[in-house]
């Protein structure tokens, strides 16, 4: 009788030790297993209390960099469609070519901002809209450029925001650096072409900048009186401690 409690006593600790030893290596397991399911880590919306607003990039296939532009004010979050990640053809540089003429105000009929074509740099790329990501981020597409949604539309007064990447899906602001004041480029809504001028090309730190200096970044993407177009990307190629921004205006007639 006492052998056999021995013997049923000694299974019994070793079945509760096994038990207590898998709780505790599912619980430190649990915490990776949740960042795998979910994606990174949420950051605090823009504008709440100790987030200054950043010119991030973000994107599906986002690399471990930091990623286009957070907006100076709290934006909710647009689900937005990811582009189709087709490599499209190789655009060769070109040759800076006679540009469409372009009207002051666009018609309300027209649709959105569907494509951008900079000759200087031989850029000729759709414009998708895309949104701000849960993580305060704003979209960037892949094989594509992408319209911060709520800013202004081709030939309209006000701010058109459109970021690129340099170095990845597509690298479609690759050159972007090269532009100078005096270029233009052309933004469509549908076949109405809008001819911008670029006036200024300033490149700003944001890894590592201080809060004041990314809050004065983000003023780049706050909205204008004037129509004008700002075209940003990371900077410098395979770097992107930086930003490029690109501004330019619209040409009349």
């Amino acid at each position: 009788m006492l052998a056999g409690l021995r013997t049923y006593g000694g299974h019994a600790l070793i079945f509760f030790g096994l038990l207590l030893g898998s709780t505790l290596l599912r619980s430190a397991a649990g915490p990776a297993d949740a960042l795998s399911a979910s994606g990174p880590l949420a950051l605090p919306r823009p504008g709440a209390a100790g987030t200054p607003p950043a010119l991030l990039i973000a994107s599906p296939q986002q690399r471990d960099r930091p990623p286009a532009i957070t907006p100076p004010a709290a934006v909710p979050p647009l689900a937005t469609a990811p582009a189709a990640a087709t490599p499209p053809a190789t655009v060769e540089p070109a040759t800076p070519a006679a540009l469409p003429a372009s009207t002051t105000t666009a018609p309300a009929a027209l649709p959105a901002t569907s494509r951008i074509v900079i000759p200087r740099i031989g850029v000729d790329s759709p414009v998708v809209e895309v949104g701000v990501l849960p993580s305060g981020e704003m979209d960037t597409p892949a094989f594509a450029a992408g319209r911060l949604t709520f800013s202004a539309e081709a030939g309209e007064p006000g701010n058109v925001v459109i970021a690129g990447h340099d170095d990845l899906l597509g690298e479609v602001f690759r050159r972007l650096p090269e532009l100078q004041p005096g270029d233009e480029f052309v933004l469509y809504r549908g076949p109405a072409a809008f001819r911008y001028r670029v006036e200024s090309r300033t490149i700003v730190r944001e890894e590592g900048a201080s809060e004041a200096q990314r809050r004065e970044n983000a003023r780049w993407m706050a909205p204008t009186e004037d129509a004008t177009a700002t075209l940003i990307s990371c900077y410098p190629y395979l770097v992107d401690t930086h930003r490029i921004i690109v501004r330019g205006r619209l040409v009349a007639g």
